[in-house]
């Protein structure tokens, strides 16, 4: 059956890539209408992360609307919390920016709004990170920390961001390859991390701990 699915799905005019790429825009499209409220936009990206999960490994199935339902579902009790965190610091910088601006000349305006946007994006980078832990694990913990992968998935946020700004009608599009770029991130550190420990104990001799012998007991005549 597997053989199956896997003609049909290279027999499509545009190849198996399209495919993949029109499915992701779907799961944006879904991503969207979960982030209607706002404060479901982390339970709506996890279930989006959720989707793309199982949309990789064995192409595009049917169901994808349900099963990402029942994922936001899931997801929404502790996203809601994640969710209304985020927007209070978000709120908070967003404040403190007009409060900037009404004052007028202030010093070294532009530095300062250039430090208030990168502690937003900071913050939804953070909470993609979140999700698209949600997405692998069902729970909401706090991200492992990965340098790079972070900065790889903020290049990612900061591109959403500008193509958003540039044409609004982007913006439920640009859900599902944000969504594609926490898994990717996610999945790069999962595989980093066990090859380092694979590399670990590799190395590691076999004799490093070698068993320790109890001296046998002296026999008295």
């Amino acid at each position: 059956m597997s053989d199956t699915r896997t003609v049909a799905r290279r027999d499509t005019p545009y190849g198996e890539r399209f495919t993949l790429f029109a499915e992701v825009l779907w799961i944006g499209v879904l991503v969207a209408a979960g982030s209607l409220l706002l404060v479901t936009w982390p339970a709506a990206m996890a279930a989006g992360c959720a989707a793309v999960r199982r949309c990789v490994p064995d192409g595009p199935s049917p169901g994808t609307a349900r099963r990402f339902l029942a994922d936001w579902r899931a997801a929404l009790p502790g996203g809601a919390a994640v969710g209304a965190g985020g927007l209070a610091v978000l709120g908070f910088l967003g404040a403190d920016l007009r409060l900037a601006a009404a004052a007028g000349d202030v010093p070294l305006f532009g530095v300062l709004a250039v430090v208030i946007a990168g502690a937003a994006g900071a913050v939804v980078v953070y909470q993609v990170r979140m999700a698209s832990g949600w997405a692998a694990t069902s729970r909401w913990v706090r991200p492992t920390r990965d340098a790079s992968g972070t900065a790889m998935l903020a290049g990612a946020v900061f591109v959403s961001a500008v193509c958003v700004w540039q044409l609004t009608i982007l913006a439920p599009l640009v859900m599902g390859v944000l969504a594609l770029a926490a898994v990717a991130v996610d999945r790069r550190t999962a595989f980093r991390g066990a090859g380092n420990c694979a590399n670990h104990n590799a190395t590691t001799p076999a004799d490093a701990n070698p068993p320790t012998h109890a001296a046998p007991a002296k026999t008295t005549t």
